[in-house]
């Protein structure tokens, strides 16, 4: 029996319970438009996603607030919102999807990129991370083998550069056929759709809270009725 990979990089291996259970890792480049989706046999669901120019945009809309005229209190206030996106962005970006982020999750970590047909060049990092795609208690999620998005994000712009997806099929060679995925396997996922669950839910809030923060910002600056441009001394 055998976990066969069709996906861009082996992210996962079960080890053997017993001699007779081998895995086997077939990796082929597969961009995420163009996966397939009849095996194991259910299709995946869109991913949820914010906009990739999210934290750009982000930013913008705090420099402007700065241009115009802050006082000090909101000063301090758009210095912590940044402070906030400097520390988290890669967790605002695919946290709130529900990629987990930590270090014992992510598939590579600020990765150089020499070459390859990747939408960046060189001095440019990668940073992946990957995520189960089914709830694995669904009665709808596939037996025999399991789906994973990939995210792959660039470090230069600090947003996502290309997604992939992954089709991975548990396989019994003896008996040629596909074999169902083992208990303690369907467990992990369990445990790990859970925890993805979590993160999306945390990290959505935390992005509702910095557009509230940022929003009022903007309404006590340029965009409210009253609002007059500090232009230091050039208005004297």
């Amino acid at each position: 029996m055998s976990l066969q990979r069709f996906g861009r990089r082996p992210l996962v291996g079960f080890a053997a319970q017993s001699s007779s259970l081998t895995t086997r890792l077939f990796s082929v480049s597969t961009a995420f438009r163009n996966a397939p989706v009849s095996t194991p046999g259910t299709t995946p669901k869109k991913p949820h996603t914010i906009d990739p120019r999210w934290l750009t945009m982000t930013k913008r809309r705090i420099g402007r607030c700065m241009m115009f005229g802050l006082k000090p209190p909101q000063i301090q206030e758009a210095g912590e919102i940044l402070q906030q996106i400097a520390r988290d962005w890669r967790e605002l970006i695919a946290g709130s999807e529900g990629y987990l982020t930590d270090e014992t999750r992510r598939g590579l970590f600020q990765q150089s990129v020499a070459w390859g047909e990747m939408p960046m060049t060189y001095p440019d990092k990668v940073t992946v991370y990957h995520k189960l795609v089914h709830d694995p208690t669904s009665p709808d999620a596939p037996r025999h083998g399991f789906y994973l998005h990939a995210m792959i994000v660039s470090e230069a712009r600090q947003r996502p550069a290309a997604r992939v997806s992954e089709d991975l099929v548990i396989y019994d060679y003896k008996a040629i056929k596909k074999a169902e995925l083992p208990p303690f396997v369907m467990e992990q996922f369990k445990s790990t759709w859970d925890l993805q669950e979590k993160a999306k839910r945390y990290w959505q809030e935390r992005i509702l809270d910095i557009e509230t923060r940022v929003r009022t910002l903007e309404t006590e600056s340029w965009d409210r009725e009253d609002a007059v441009e500090d232009t230091g001394s050039a208005k004297q």
